[in-house]
């Protein structure tokens, strides 16, 4: 008997489990001499399994936008042993919020844009929270093992500066009359406008005292001011 060595198939991230077969192609003997009946068996055949190698996708986010900025979302995927990740079909990560982060085909990485949230307010903004949520695409069932690193990254959102050319988000009170004129026995009536909708209540004081109180998501008002009185004197 010989022994004989075949070559391994390579350790990788995929399943690629399989059998590898070998067999006789022909025999001769070394002096040259010839067999009265020299018969050569079938092939030998052994099974290929996959040592389970695990490739890691993990989410990135940006640490710090301005209101209505773009956060820049990324996927990596790794493994620990370094092993090749260069052989699968386009991958689309879904995160939490619905973005959909795509992996190129053959690539370790990713990369899609979301708006942050823009306010009229001063102060503190809630983080944009975020995590991957699922894994599609025709190659994502190919891994032998891919973990989704479901931890959760944050965005800090930061008021917009206050500089020439970006004042920040602009809220503005108008007040229009309903009609060019009235006799003295009639209020008048105007209209009070917001030029956007905010998502509190506000409060509007006019120059006679009344108030008014927008709810939130309202954006008009009506006034009527007392009448100037009748009298029998000219006071336009």
């Amino acid at each position: 008997s010989a022994p004989y060595e075949h070559a391994a198939q390579g350790d990788d991230v995929y399943q690629d489990a399989g059998e590898i077969s070998l067999g006789i192609k022909s025999a001769v003997d070394a002096t040259g001499a010839a067999f009265e009946n020299l018969q050569l068996g079938g092939d030998a055949s052994v099974k290929v399994t996959d040592t389970v190698d695990e490739v890691v996708a993990k989410l990135t986010a940006s640490q710090s936008v301005t209101e209505g900025g773009e956060i820049t979302y990324t996927i990596t995927l790794t493994n620990k042993d370094g092993l090749p990740i260069n052989n699968h079909a386009e991958l689309y990560f879904k995160l939490t919020d619905g973005t959909t982060v795509i992996v190129p085909a053959n690539s370790t990485t990713g990369s899609a844009t979301a708006t942050a949230p823009d306010n009229v307010y001063v102060g503190a903004n809630e983080p944009v929270v975020n995590a991957i949520d699922a894994v599609s695409g025709a190659d994502a069932w190919k891994f032998e093992n891919l973990t989704l690193d479901k931890t959760e990254v944050k965005t800090q959102v930061t008021d917009e500066p206050g500089t020439p050319g970006n004042e920040g988000d602009i809220v503005k009170v108008t007040i229009t009359a309903d009609q060019v004129s009235v006799n003295e026995a009639t209020e008048p009536t105007f209209t009070i406008t917001l030029n956007k909708a905010l998502d509190k209540p506000f409060t509007v004081t006019l120059s006679t005292g009344a108030t008014l109180v927008f709810a939130a998501g309202e954006t008009t008002k009506s006034y009527a001011a007392p009448a100037q009185g009748e009298d029998v004197f000219k006071d336009e």
